[in-house]
């Protein structure tokens, strides 16, 4: 499965590329909005984070439990996107990014690989609503979702961290 958008193509990764997955969640421009204090996470280590992120995000068997995807962009990877378990009973899914280096920011990437992935999400496997959750410290990230189409739905606090929900609905 290749997807295609505006400016980037979205490709499944592989079990081989688990851990670039995680050096750009773990040791990139993008880590502390994954992990450390600003979103209250220990940095994870290889064995946790791909207990988090089991075989099949990579290996496509089980597409209903999450699937990860490389950002391609004029033919490297820049980042992952992936949607983790469908929830049936209210066809949704909750969506993660990484756009690894800050200088492929701000081009519009992040926007059009969330609008592929959910475009695709809502078409072949019937999802009614995308959603990702981010802390309020993070603008770029929210803008950046807003530009994909995401509406801010709800604003929480978790472990004294302040967050904000944004959903995407099926037109």
């Amino acid at each position: 499965m290749i997807i295609r958008g505006e400016k980037v193509i979205l490709r499944p990764m592989t079990v081989d590329e688990l851990s670039l997955f995680y050096q750009w969640a773990t040791q990139s421009e993008a880590t502390p909005f994954w992990y450390g204090e600003l979103v209250g996470e220990q940095i994870p280590t290889f064995l946790e984070f791909s207990q988090e992120f089991p075989g099949y995000y990579f290996d496509g068997s089980q597409p209903e439990k999450g699937q990860s995807l490389a950002i391609i962009v004029d033919n490297r990877a820049i980042g992952e996107i992936n949607y983790n378990k469908i929830d049936r009973e209210n066809n949704s899914v909750e969506l993660d990014i990484i756009i690894a280096n800050d200088s492929d920011k701000n081009k519009g990437y992040g926007s059009d690989a969330l609008k592929t992935l959910a475009e695709y999400l809502f078409q072949e496997m019937n999802i009614q609503t995308c959603f990702l959750e981010t802390v309020t410290q993070n603008p770029r990230a929210i803008r950046a979702y807003e530009k994909a189409g995401f509406k801010q739905t709800k604003i929480f606090i978790e472990n004294g961290i302040e967050w904000v929900r944004m959903e995407l609905g099926r037109e």
